[in-house]
């Protein structure tokens, strides 16, 4: 894993952007501060640049880590009750989240899924009363196993990114990468071929949505028909394989509770890959100020449990999904502009 610590000249230069950018914008989630983000984010020192170019083009590890990002715990508030914002707020933690779409325009596009959070770009990751034990961000009391961020859609994400505003429990996030695996040749054949069925998580369903609530009536049509082909995937998954790429460093996308192999040979392969995960899985405990930028077709990610008390306090982090190219889902977005994809 790739670590750099923001020093303070580069925290204060981030922090003039920021201020910049929110005299003019109040949300993150909208196609006007992306734009903004996209043409300030240059601006940013080159050292920080580098680090994130470097991150990007090399592909030295799967995980860049960056320390020291400013957090007012004061004024962020209690951690949130429910995952999404009041519309008619300006969220508390709108300075963290700007620093955080800035620094994503480093490697790319920040974009949403129609089908999760209701088609925002960043989301709240935080624990969620009556759902401590769900195989889902919202859980507590349960692990979430470890996977490639929604490893069912074709048009995933290249870099999944947290941000950690608070970790009071220190909460282990869980973390391995590619190239730490040791992969036979003879499983490496066999992963790199189309027998693995995936399916999307819960997290795509309309019931752990609240499109209807959240959205106008005139949009519920177009919303519902993107969760009724999520869930047709079910029945007719996605056949992929699990590794691709180069021979020498292949890139992977693996997600063992929604995937199923089609046959013996491809189930003892996956068997063997998801042991030899177990085997070199690590923690990496996010503090406040920590974002973790996680290349999706690199690394697999999870979360051990942990106690939540439902008091203001408990983990809180923010999520991104980020493209480094948008054109590839354009017939899936409504305008060249526009980061939800339906």
């Amino acid at each position: 894993m790739e670590k750099h610590h923001l020093d303070p000249a580069s925290a204060a230069a981030l922090d003039e952007l920021v201020r910049e950018v929110t005299a003019q914008v109040s949300t993150v989630h909208g196609a006007e501060f992306h734009r903004l983000a996209a043409v300030l984010a240059h601006e940013l020192p080159r050292g920080l640049r580098e680090v994130f170019v470097d991150f990007r083009l090399r592909e030295p590890s799967g995980a860049l880590l960056l320390s020291g990002l400013p957090v007012d715990d004061d004024r962020i508030g209690p951690t949130p009750a429910h995952w999404y914002p009041d519309p008619d707020e300006v969220s508390p933690s709108l300075r963290e989240e700007v620093a955080f779409g800035l620094l994503a325009q480093l490697l790319g596009d920040p974009f949403g899924f129609a089908t999760l959070h209701n088609g925002l770009l960043v989301h709240n990751i935080i624990p969620i009363k009556g759902y401590e034990k769900e195989q889902i961000a919202f859980g507590s009391d349960e692990k979430l196993e470890w996977h490639t961020e929604e490893a069912f859609h074709v048009h995933r994400s290249a870099y999944t990114a947290l941000l950690c505003l608070r970790n009071p429990a220190g909460a282990p996030t869980t973390y391995a990468d590619i190239a730490d695996l040791e992969i036979s040749a003879a499983d490496r054949a066999v992963l790199r071929q189309p027998l693995f069925e995936t399916r999307p998580s819960g997290s795509h369903s309309a019931e752990r949505n609240k499109f209807r609530e959240l959205l106008p009536e005139s949009d519920h049509e177009r919303w519902g028909r993107s969760f009724a082909a999520t869930e047709g995937i079910h029945s007719d998954p996605v056949v992929q394989p699990v590794l691709r790429g180069a021979e020498d460093r292949p890139y992977l996308c693996l997600d063992p509770d929604c995937m199923t192999a089609v046959d013996d040979e491809a189930a003892a392969a996956l068997a063997r890959l998801v042991a030899e995960v177990d085997r070199r899985i690590q923690d990496v405990t996010l503090t406040p100020g920590d974002v973790l930028f996680m290349d999706n077709d690199r690394a697999i990610h999870g979360r051990k449990p942990f106690k939540a008390h439902f008091d203001g306090n408990d983990r809180w982090l923010k999520r991104m999904n980020i493209a480094r190219d948008l054109r590839p889902s354009r017939d899936r977005r409504l305008s060249p502009d526009s980061r939800v994809i339906f």
